[in-house]
C-alpha cells in the first residue's frame, strides 16, 4: 500500500488476524468471519471522481467501478446462512478484484 495506508492497512491486518484467532477460540460452536468491503457507492462516494483515465479511482481494479449497496448483501447472506456452514476463520472479499 502507499505509505500514507500503512495505519490502516495495518488495522486491516490486525482485524484479518483477530478474525482467525477468534475462529479458533469459539469454534465449533461459533463461525467467525470477516467481511470485506471495498469502494461501494454511499453519501461519502459523491465527492469521488469517477472520470475515465487518470483520475478514475477504479481503473486498477477487474471490474473498474465501484459497488452498488445491493451487491454486498448477497455476500452477507452467504456469511450468515448454512451454505457457508464449513466457513470460519475466513475473510471474504467484496471488493470488485482491487488487487
Amino acid at each position: 500500500p502507499h505509505p500514507s495506508f500503512i495505519p490502516y492497512a495495518a488495522s486491516k491486518a490486525g482485524l484479518n488476524a483477530m478474525t482467525e484467532a477468534l475462529a479458533l477460540a469459539y469454534g465449533p460452536t461459533v463461525r467467525v468471519n470477516t467481511l470485506m468491503p471495498g469502494p461501494f457507492l454511499t453519501d461519502i462516494s459523491d465527492a469521488w471522481d469517477f472520470t475515465d483515465g487518470e483520475t478514475n479511482p477504479f481503473r486498477h481494479s477487474a471490474l473498474q467501478r465501484a459497488g452498488q449497496p445491493a451487491e454486498i448483501v448477497g455476500a452477507a447472506l452467504f456469511l450468515m446462512s448454512d451454505a457457508s456452514s464449513f466457513t470460519s476463520g475466513s475473510i471474504l472479499r467484496a471488493d470488485g478484484g482491487i488487487p
